[in-house]
């Protein structure tokens, strides 16, 4: 990988080619999204579990783990096609994504993330991974969303607030 630093603004930032970013994000997806809940579900019991097997109830978790997984693929998809050459690596987008899956939330992502980590709360039985999901939606509600939001108003103006009017930040009107 050759990551470029290219000024913008008077301030420099990272630039990736436009091949290392499926590589980049399933890292981190695989990383945030499995191996984290797996190793928080080690920091306490796991309900349901017995000889290191789940029980059939726990299995079901696995079905929500896996549409959350695939649900992240589906935004992943949209922000890929949309790249162009390189990509610069930070929180806001280098543009408006409003098709696909952001045409249903403005976070998606989010969602999607949140419906895993429901998935293997179920599937560990783990209260530990329970506040781990709860920790999560705070942040995300009280901290990333709103800050998003204001980098995204002050980048794309008048287009992200008819996007925000006309989408739910969640999913419906939660």
């Amino acid at each position: 990988m050759n990551p470029q630093l290219a000024p913008s603004k008077g301030r420099r930032e990272l630039r990736l080619p436009r091949w290392a970013i499926p590589i980049v994000w399933a890292t981190l997806v695989l990383v945030i999204l499995v191996v984290l809940p797996w190793a928080v579900s080690k920091l306490g019991p796991r309900y349901g579990w017995s000889q290191a097997l789940p029980a059939t109830w726990n299995l079901t978790g696995l079905i929500a783990a896996t549409i959350g997984l695939m649900m992240y693929v589906w935004c992943l998809v949209f922000h890929f096609r949309s790249y162009r050459d390189s990509v610069r690596i930070g929180f806001s987008p280098p543009h408006l994504v409003v098709t696909g899956p952001y045409r249903y939330s403005r976070n998606p992502m989010y969602v999607a993330g949140l419906f895993a980590w429901i998935g293997w709360t179920v599937f560990y039985g783990s209260p530990a991974v329970f506040i781990g999901l709860v920790l999560l939606w705070s942040l995300f509600t009280f901290r990333v969303i709103p800050n998003e939001e204001r980098q995204l108003e002050a980048l794309f103006g008048d287009e992200y607030l008819e996007y925000k009017k006309s989408v739910p930040r969640w999913i419906g009107r939660i």
